[in-house]
């Protein structure tokens, strides 16, 4: 490779691992979200409610933002995948939102509630997946696995925390078994990238 590509090819590890890093971060910060409102709901039906009605922007958030470190990472901006991002979120927010009014009519009581709006954030956020990858899908399964057990069993702490960390587990080995190990200076992928993109840049800069 030539020393322009070299130094491309740095610049895109670096920004991969960036991104990984990052992922990292929200996947555990919205894993232990999920966590505390399952505890939250124990201790109060009500606040359960307001609390995965607060967490709904949180969650569209943490999605753009994986969006844009992944666009960062590959130097590639998929405008359709953002506009399938919003149009997935303006609809869980709509049905979020005629759940609220719903229990605010007195229509459902608070512990309906909350658990559906966490049933509509587990299936948005599993959709997510098709977007962002393995760790949505995981958080996504989690979430419905807790709205099951706590309308099935009324999960407590303990058996929430048992299923809380195999999947914290599973998201943090997944990135170290199949995505640092591709992460190499001479890994063909990368390289194959790089020129390609040096290709298109030679190709407007004729145009």
């Amino acid at each position: 490779m030539t020393e322009q590509q070299t130094k491309n090819s740095k610049g895109y590890m670096a920004a991969a691992l960036n991104h990984i890093y990052i992922n990292e971060i929200i996947f555990i910060s919205l894993i232990l979200l999920c966590f505390f409102g399952e505890i939250l709901m124990e201790v109060s039906d009500r606040a359960g409610v307001f609390y995965w009605l607060l967490m709904s922007p949180v969650f569209f958030f943490s999605s753009m933002l994986s969006e844009k470190t992944k666009a960062l990472a590959t130097g590639f901006e998929a405008q359709n995948l953002i506009k399938n991002l919003l149009l997935l979120w303006g609809s869980a927010f709509f049905a979020i939102l005629l759940v609220f009014l719903t229990w605010h009519a007195e229509m459902m009581k608070a512990l309906a509630a909350a658990i559906t709006i966490h049933i509509i954030l587990a299936h948005t956020m599993f959709l997510s997946g098709i977007v962002l990858g393995f760790r949505y899908y995981l958080i996504g399964t989690l979430l419905f696995m807790t709205a099951g057990l706590t309308t099935l069993m009324e999960a407590h702490f303990a058996i929430d925390l048992l299923i809380t960390l195999p999947f914290i587990w599973l998201g943090l080995y997944w990135e170290k078994k199949h995505v640092f190990p591709n992460l190499t200076p001479d890994n063909e992928i990368i390289n194959e990238i790089v020129e390609d993109q040096d290709h298109h840049r030679r190709k407007d800069d004729i145009k």
